[in-house]
C-alpha cells in the first residue's frame, strides 16, 4: 500500500511538471521489496499461481536485483549526495548485466553470478558510511533518523548476503529493517507534510493579509491620483496669480455656453474688461503691486457675480466675464455695477492722467440673443473688444452691444 501510493503520488506530480523521481524509486524499491518476498518462498506463490520452480526463482532474483537498483537511485536523489556518481553508474551497469543472466541462464548461474557481484555492496556501504559521518561531521541540517535508517538497511543487505554465501548463520532481516526504513520515511513525510500544511496556511494569512492591505493602499493611491488628476485639471484651467479662469477654460467654456444658446434660443452676454492705466500703475508702484491689484479686482468681481457666472483672465490686465439668460437691461447694469464696486473700492492709482487718484475698469459687452444672433463665437467675441475700445476712449464706463 505505501509502494502504490508513492509510486501513483510520484507519478501525478511528474505529469504536473513537478520533480518527483525521489519518490518514484522508493515506491518502486517498496513494491519490488514486497514481490520478491513473496516469490522467495515457493510454496506461497505456487498456491495462487501455476509459475514454475525456476522461473520463480528467476522472479525472487530479478526482483532483488531490482530492489539493489531502485533503492541505490533512491539514495542518490537524496540530498547531500550520499553515493558518488561513478560508484552509481558502476554498480547499475553490473545489475544490468545481473539481470541479462538471470534471464538467460540457469539458477546455477545466475544465482553463482549474483552473489559475486553483490560484493561491490561493500564499496557501497563504504561510501554512505562516509556520506553519513560527513553530515554530522559539517553539521548539515539532514533527517539523523533518515541517515541512521539507510545505514541499517545496507547493514542488512550485507547480513543476508553473507547468509547466502553461507559465511554466517543466521536468518534474513533485509526485509524486516526495510519495513522499519519504510516507516521511519512515512513517519517524516508524514511530519514534513503537517510542518509544510502549517506554514502554507500561514502563508495564505498573510497572503490574505496582504492582499487586503495591497487593495487599501491600491485604493489610496487610487484615490491620491484621482485628486491629484482634478487639482491638475483645475490648475490648467486656472490663472496661477488671481486664481480665475484662465484664457484655455475661456475658450473651452464660451464654445459651449454659445452653442447652448443658439440651441435654446437664450441670451449670452460677454464681457470684457480692462483696468484703467494699468501701466503706469506698474510703472510707478511696480509689477508687486500690479500683482495685487490683479487679485483685489478678481476678489472683487467674485463677489458679485451670479452662481452661473463664470470670470477668466483674458490676459494682462484683462478680464472676460460670460454671464447667461440676462436681458439687454441687466446686462447693462451689471456691466456699470462693476465699474461702480471697483471704483468704491478706491484702490490708490496716482500715476493716472486724467485727474483720478483711484483704480477703475472699463468695460465692453457684447450680448447675443433673439434679435442679436452672432455667427460665430470670434464674433462676439469681436464685438466685445471693440466695445471695450469705445469705452476706453474716456474711461470709467460700460459700453455695450
Amino acid at each position: 500500500m505505501i509502494g502504490c501510493f508513492m509510486v501513483l503520488f510520484a507519478l501525478y506530480r511528474i505529469a504536473q511538471r513537478q520533480s518527483s523521481h525521489i519518490w518514484l524509486f522508493l515506491g518502486l524499491f517498496i513494491l519490488s521489496l514486497s514481490l520478491r518476498s513473496f516469490f522467495a518462498v515457493p510454496f506461497i506463490y505456487t498456491l495462487f499461481t501455476n509459475i514454475s520452480w525456476l522461473w520463480g526463482t528467476r522472479l525472487e532474483y530479478l526482483l532483488t536485483e531490482l530492489v539493489c537498483l531502485f533503492f541505490l537511485l533512491y539514495i542518490f536523489l537524496l540530498p547531500h549526495q550520499l553515493i558518488h556518481r561513478f560508484l552509481l553508474q558502476v554498480t547499475c551497469v553490473m545489475i544490468g548485466i545481473n539481470i541479462v543472466v538471470t534471464l538467460t541462464q540457469q539458477p546455477l548461474v545466475f544465482q553463482s553470478f549474483f552473489f559475486q557481484s553483490f560484493a561491490i555492496s561493500f564499496l557501497i556501504f563504504a561510501n554512505l558510511l562516509y556520506a553519513v559521518y560527513r553530515i554530522y561531521r559539517d553539521q548539515i541540517p539532514y533527517s539523523k533518523a533518515n541517515a541512521f535508517a539507510i545505514v541499517l538497511v545496507c547493514l542488512t543487505f550485507i547480513h543476508d548476503y553473507l547468509l547466502g554465501l553461507k559465511l554466517i548463520d543466521s536468518v534474513e532481516i533485509a526485509f524486516y529493517s526495510s519495513c522499519v526504513y519504510f516507516m521511519v520515511v512515512t513517519l517524516q513525510l508524514s511530519r514534513d507534510y503537517a510542518v509544510q500544511s502549517y506554514k502554507t496556511e500561514l502563508l495564505n494569512k498573510k497572503l490574505l493579509q496582504w492582499n487586503k492591505t495591497l487593495d487599501k493602499k491600491v485604493q489610496e493611491r487610487t484615490q491620491a491620483i484621482t485628486q491629484l488628476n482634478e487639482q491638475l485639471a483645475h490648475q490648467v484651467r486656472t490663472d496661477a496669480l488671481t486664481g480665475a479662469y484662465n484664457r484655455y477654460a475661456l475658450n473651452i467654456e464660451i464654445q459651449q455656453h454659445f452653442e447652448q444658446a443658439i440651441q435654446a434660443g437664450s441670451s449670452l452676454g460677454f464681457y470684457m474688461i480692462d483696468v484703467d492705466y494699468f501701466k503706469k500703475y506698474n510703472d510707478h508702484y511696480g509689477h508687486l503691486k500690479g500683482d495685487d491689484i490683479l487679485k483685489a479686482l478678481v476678489k472683487t468681481i467674485d463677489s458679485i457675480l451670479p452662481a452661473s457666472g463664470f470670470l477668466a483672465r483674458y490676459g494682462g490686465e484683462e478680464f472676460a466675464i460670460l454671464l447667461s439668460d440676462l436681458d439687454r437691461e441687466q446686462t447693462q447694469k451689471f456691466a456699470e455695477k462693476l465699474c461702480r464696486v471697483i471704483r468704491e473700492q478706491q484702490l490708490e492709482h496716482i500715476n493716472r492722467e486724467d485727474g483720478k487718484d483711484f483704480i477703475t475698469i472699463s468695460v465692453g459687452v457684447a450680448i447675443m440673443d433673439s434679435v442679436h444672433i452672432y455667427k460665430s463665437v470670434d464674433c462676439l467675441m469681436k464685438t466685445a473688444d471693440q466695445q471695450l475700445y469705445q469705452a476706453k476712449i474716456q474711461r470709467d464706463q460700460a459700453s455695450i452691444q
